[in-house]
């Protein structure tokens, strides 16, 4: 499972401001199942989805050039798969920013076993050689600063295409986003940063005995994920911001473990009370998603609401998507092309996420 040798130059989206809570909104409907087991395989009928909508859902994939996959898991059962121009299940698919919610169950893994103290810590007490020293301004920045996009950094991710891109190419990524400067106090205002969440990476590297081998042993092989790839940054850290490759199957897995609150089994693999605090929302709307509809923001997942049921979200550039309803015990993935489609990006994002809101939601009952 080799690291890639250096990051990817792409924009990742964006977002804007916010302070509210909430989270999953219905106790869970099934006992948790066994996730390092491989999925058990059942009908759209026997889970409550119409299979006619569904296909016309599927269907309805094909219009969309850059689509890849779709996955739907109900009741903890591989309902439904469909696979687009030449894609294939086993193959492995770029999470982008998707990434960003796995460093938060990381995160709250670190915590759980001391690694991190908590998300009051500081940059200045985590940041350790041979990673660059924060200064003052920096060094206060905490880990919960990171995790809900409110470090204060100097930084326009959304509009401006080189500014994650000019991140990727620098010699060290930690050290370029470290001279950014501070332009709020931290905690106080929300800026889509994905760079800034790259720093939760290095401190895994040195603090947790690397981030790679961390995930691996912690949250990948407890649920059964055997096969991943991880971009590493010019100094040979993994992309917290954007670099997870997994198959469509392993991370609807990842969904599936936020509905069992992040239980697997009978084992814990992320505490219940992490998952819990972690998909509160903190301020308000930050983003909209075609049908998917307004997003507030958590501890690096996207939050909304369907119709009855609050929607967990882990949103990738170009329509990488983990889509969570634990009121419907249901989880939907999609994995699409990112690279080279320019301004068709913002459109192809909009038409996988109608796909999902107005095609595979109204199948569900």
């Amino acid at each position: 499972m080799p690291g890639r040798s250096r990051l990817l130059a792409v924009c990742v989206l964006l977002a804007a401001c916010g302070g509210e809570t909430m989270g999953p909104s219905s106790p869970l409907p099934t006992e948790p199942i066994d996730l390092s087991a491989d999925w058990a395989v059942s009908s759209p009928e026997k889970e409550g989805v119409d299979p006619t909508k569904l296909e016309t859902a599927f269907a309805s994939g094909v219009g969309i050039p850059g689509l890849r996959s779709i996955t739907v898991v109900r009741h903890g059962h591989l309902v439904a798969e469909r696979y687009y121009a030449g894609a294939r299940a086993d193959s492995l698919y770029a999470l982008r920013s998707v990434t960003k919610s796995v460093m938060s169950l990381l995160v709250g893994i670190a915590i759980h076993q001391g690694k991190i103290r908590g998300i009051d810590q500081t940059l200045s007490e985590l940041l350790k050689p041979p990673l660059p020293t924060p200064d003052a301004a920096h060094g206060v920045i905490t880990v919960g600063n990171l995790l809900t996009m409110t470090g204060g950094f100097l930084w326009n991710e959304g509009s401006d295409v080189t500014e994650y891109n000019d991140w990727v190419l620098a010699p060290d990524q930690v050290e370029y986003v470290l001279a950014r400067p501070i332009v709020a106090p931290p905690g106080t205002t929300f800026n889509y940063n994905s760079a800034a969440v790259h720093l939760l990476s290095a401190v895994l590297q040195v603090d947790a005995g690397g981030t790679a081998a961390f995930a691996d042993t912690y949250l990948l092989k407890p649920l059964g994920i055997k096969s991943r790839d991880w971009e590493l940054d010019n100094q040979g850290i993994p992309n917290g911001g954007a670099g997870l490759y997994l198959r469509p199957r392993d991370i609807a897995k990842l969904g599936q473990l936020v509905i069992q609150r992040g239980r697997s089994g009978n084992a814990e693999v992320v505490p219940a009370s992490w998952i819990d605090q972690s998909t509160q929302r903190h301020g308000g709307v930050h983003d909209q998603l075609g049908a998917i509809g307004p997003l507030g923001y958590g501890e690096l997942w996207w939050l909304g609401d369907t119709a009855e049921h609050a929607i967990v979200l882990g949103w990738g550039y170009g329509g990488q998507l983990l889509y969570i309803v634990p009121g419907l015990d249901l989880v939907v993935v999609t994995t699409a092309r990112w690279q080279g489609i320019g301004g068709a990006v913002g459109p192809q994002t909009t038409a996988i996420g109608n796909l999902i809101g107005e095609g595979i939601i109204p199948a569900v009952h």
